[in-house]
């Protein structure tokens, strides 16, 4: 006599499970591949406005307000003798100006078969302004997000870069 009544639950539990497993079925398309960049061109990125922080990573507060680093515009120039340019146009107007090179610090286990060149995932940016000033700025390609994000120092966002294309 039991039978009747659990025949429609099953059913219905059945019927649910192969939708939902249904619905979280991935297709056969292929993810679209990511190209490791050969680095060498222009690079441009906005590192947003970020709160200005000590040594120790504690926020800097002036007069109860925490001191805000505002967002700069980065323009990074690679040259493929490693040679590099660095323009950084702050929002309050100003522009810093770096030179230097780049070297790149980590490979991937692809070698193209033409120019038997191995793709560097990332590069080491060394730069000196003409007032002293030293930054080293780190580029990488994040193969998951498929997208290049340069890092600073620990106290500063990373931000995505993009390429400028030739006019």
């Amino acid at each position: 006599m039991n039978s009747p009544k659990i025949l429609p639950w099953f059913a219905l539990w059945a019927l649910t499970t192969f939708f939902l497993f249904a619905g979280c079925s991935t297709g056969n398309e292929p993810a679209a591949r990511f190209e490791i960049p050969d680095w060498v061109g222009s690079w441009q990125g906005i590192q947003p406005e970020y709160a200005m922080k000590d040594a120790s990573g504690n926020v800097i507060y002036i007069q109860g307000q925490a001191a805000q680093v505002k967002s700069s515009t980065f323009i990074f120039v690679l040259q493929p003798t490693g040679g590099l340019a660095l323009s950084q146009s702050i929002s309050d107007g100003r522009v810093m100006e770096y030179q230097g090179r780049w070297t790149p610090i980590e490979s991937t286990n692809y070698t193209d078969p033409v120019t038997r060149e191995e793709s560097a995932l990332a590069i080491n940016c060394e730069l000196a302004a003409s007032n002293g000033a030293y930054r080293n700025y780190i580029l990488r390609a994040d193969t998951l997000k498929h997208t290049i994000l340069c890092y600073g120092t620990l106290r500063e966002p990373r931000f995505e870069l993009t390429p400028l294309r030739a006019r």
